[in-house]
C-alpha cells in the first residue's frame, strides 16, 4: 500500500510493462496488484478495469487474485454487486487467512453487504468483528481496520463502539497522503450510517414498544368489555327469567280464578252471574293493562282502551246490583 500511494503519474505505464514481462510470474503479478490498488484507492473504476481485463487471465492460478476480482466487483458501473464481491473476498481469505489486509477486505465486503439490507447471520458478523478486532490488536494506526470495525460494530447494535472507531479512524488519517481527501468522505458516510441506523433502531424499538402497549391496552378493554357484555347478559337472562316465572304465576292465578268465578256463577241466577262475569272481564282486563303498563308489553297509550273497557266492566257489574 505505501508503494502504491508513492506512485507517480511516470510509474504507472512502467509498472504496466513489467506486469507484460513473462521472465518473472511473480514479479509481474506484483506489478499487476499494485497498479490496481492505486487505482481501487483512488476510486478510478474505469482504469482498473481497463488494466484489469487486459492482464486478469494471465494469473488465473494465483490465489490472491480473487482479491482483484472481489475489487471489480466493487466498482461495478451498474453498482456494487456485493455478493459477488463478497464470495471473492472469501476466496482469498481462505487462501491466506494470516492475511490482515484481507481479513480487513473481507470484514469491509460483510459489512457493506449487511448494510445493503442483505441478511447476514449474526455468527458470520461476529466471527468477523472477532477477526478484526485482532488485525487492530496487531496494527492499532492503521485507519482501515477501525473503520471495517466500525461498520461490524454497528450491524451487531453496539452503536457506541461503531461510532468511537470511525472517529479514531479520522484521526489516524495522515492529510499527506495520497487519497486522503476521498477516505476520509467515505468514513463521514461511514459515520453517517452508523448514526442513521441508530435513529432507525431506535425508533423502531418505540414503535415496538408502544405496539405492545396499545395491543395490551386493547386486549384489556376487550376482556372488559366481554366481561361486562357477560354481566350484562346474565343480568337480563335473570330479569327475564324473573318476568317469565311472574307472569306463569300471574297466569295461573288467573285461570284459577276464572274457574271459581265460573264455577260459582253457575250455582246463581242469571242476573247475579252476568254480573259477577262482568266484574271478572273488568277485573282481568285491569289486571292485564297493569301488567303490561309495568312490564313495558306495549306504549302506553295503546293500554288507555284496555284500561277504559276494564273499568267500564267492573263499574257496570258494580252499578247492576
Amino acid at each position: 500500500m505505501t508503494v502504491c500511494t508513492s506512485l507517480a503519474e511516470a510509474d504507472l505505464d512502467h509498472l504496466e510493462g513489467l506486469i507484460s514481462d513473462d521472465s518473472d510470474a511473480l514479479r509481474a503479478f506484483n506489478a499487476f496488484y499494485v497498479l490496481l490498488a492505486r487505482h481501487r484507492r483512488a476510486l478510478d473504476s474505469s482504469r482498473f478495469r481497463v488494466v484489469y481485463l487486459r492482464h486478469a487471465a494471465r494469473f488465473t492460478s494465483v490465489p490472491m487474485r480473487a482479491v482483484l476480482d472481489s475489487d471489480l466487483a466493487l466498482l461495478d458501473p451498474m453498482g456494487p454487486n456485493l455478493e459477488t464481491a463478497l464470495r471473492h473476498a472469501a476466496s482469498a481469505l481462505t487462501a491466506y487467512p494470516d492475511n490482515l489486509a484481507l481479513v480487513a477486505h473481507h470484514a469491509r465486503v460483510l459489512a457493506e453487504y449487511g448494510w445493503s439490507g442483505a441478511e447476514v447471520a449474526a455468527s458470520e458478523l461476529l466471527a468477523a468483528l472477532a477477526q478484526v478486532e485482532r488485525a487492530v490488536e496487531i496494527s492499532p494506526e492503521q485507519a482501515r481496520y477501525r473503520a471495517v470495525r466500525a461498520q461490524l460494530a454497528a450491524l451487531t447494535g453496539d452503536f457506541d463502539t461503531a461510532l468511537a472507531s470511525i472517529q479514531r479512524a479520522m484521526d489516524l488519517e495522515d492529510s499527506a497522503q495520497f487519497g486522503y481527501a476521498v477516505r476520509v468522505v467515505e468514513y463521514h458516510r461511514i459515520r453517517a450510517d452508523i448514526v442513521l441506523r441508530r435513529e432507525t433502531q431506535a425508533i423502531r424499538s418505540g414503535l415496538r414498544e408502544t405496539a405492545e402497549r396499545l395491543e395490551a391496552s386493547v386486549k384489556e378493554q376487550v376482556q372488559r368489555v366481554a366481561q361486562e357484555s357477560r354481566a350484562h347478559e346474565q343480568a337480563e337472562i335473570t330479569r327475564l327469567r324473573s318476568e317469565t316465572l311472574g307472569s306463569l304465576g300471574l297466569l295461573a292465578a288467573v285461570i284459577a280464578f276464572i274457574v271459581t268465578s265460573t264455577q260459582i256463577a253457575k250455582d246463581l241466577p242469571l242476573h247475579d252471574a252476568l254480573r259477577l262475569l262482568a266484574g271478572l272481564a273488568g277485573m282481568l282486563t285491569l289486571v292485564f293493562t297493569a301488567f303490561g303498563a309495568v312490564f313495558g308489553v306495549g306504549r302506553l297509550t295503546r293500554l288507555v282502551l284496555p284500561g277504559i273497557l276494564g273499568v267500564a266492566l267492573f263499574a257496570l257489574a258494580w252499578l247492576s246490583g
